[in-house]
């Protein structure tokens, strides 16, 4: 799981088969569609699209053009039979990127790193938790699910996660957050408590006490 759902838009069963195989193994969520109808319903979950062009009712330009109106930023590549150029300068113009068929799943799923990585940022996973460096942002599972932390909240999970697999005693919170003020530590085990519950980590696997020395972020869990 990468946190990342692709929408497959693609008539053909064979090219759809062999499509949702290759990238699901990669980790990704699938979600195939043989033609656009319906995809409305769906297209906010989607963080990437794989769009044919020649397609049963609306083409791939056309779906493209509808998804774009709806202000969503997300990246559509096109794969597509046709490799004339006209088609291939429209679908650079409506779309992100386009490839023709036959084509090498291996450039195909580097494509979709690239494009995700310039659009989303890089993420680390860590169990269910997925997170942006860049942006300083937590996920739970997808990055459509984001943790709402406060100010605090993220200054101290990013501290840990900053620190990782390393042992952080209270005395090092306050000596990175409140400096001067009097050390009072049960404030940092109510924060952590509070982090703990917004993650769905209650008995402490990812945030872990390490009794009598203070919190440490595992990234190696035993399953």
């Amino acid at each position: 799981m990468k946190g990342f759902t692709i929408l497959i838009v693609e008539d053909d069963q064979t090219i759809g088969h062999l499509l949702q195989k290759i990238i699901q193994r990669e980790g990704y969520e699938v979600v195939w569609k043989t033609r656009g109808k319906d995809i409305g319903c769906i297209i906010h979950q989607i963080d990437l699209v794989i769009m044919d062009i020649m397609l049963p009712g609306e083409d791939g330009y056309q779906l493209t053009t509808f998804i774009k109106g709806l202000g969503l930023p997300i990246p559509i590549i096109f794969l597509s039979a046709r490799n004339d150029i006209e088609s291939k300068l429209e679908g650079l113009t409506v779309g992100e990127d386009y490839m023709t068929k036959p084509f090498e799943p291996r450039e195909l799923l580097l494509r979709m790193q690239k494009m995700l990585k310039q659009h989303y940022g890089s993420l680390t996973q860590i169990q269910h938790l997925l997170i942006n460096t860049e942006q300083r942002k937590v996920f739970k599972h997808n990055i459509h699910e984001e943790i709402v932390l406060t100010a605090i909240e993220r200054k101290i999970f990013f501290y840990l996660f900053d620190n990782r697999d390393r042992v952080l005693s209270k005395d090092h919170f306050f000596d990175y957050l409140w400096p001067l003020e009097d050390r009072n530590h049960n404030i940092i085990n109510v924060h952590i408590k509070k982090i703990r519950a917004k993650m769905d980590d209650p008995t402490g696997t990812i945030l872990q006490n390490i009794y009598g020395e203070g919190y440490r972020l595992n990234t190696y869990i035993r399953q």
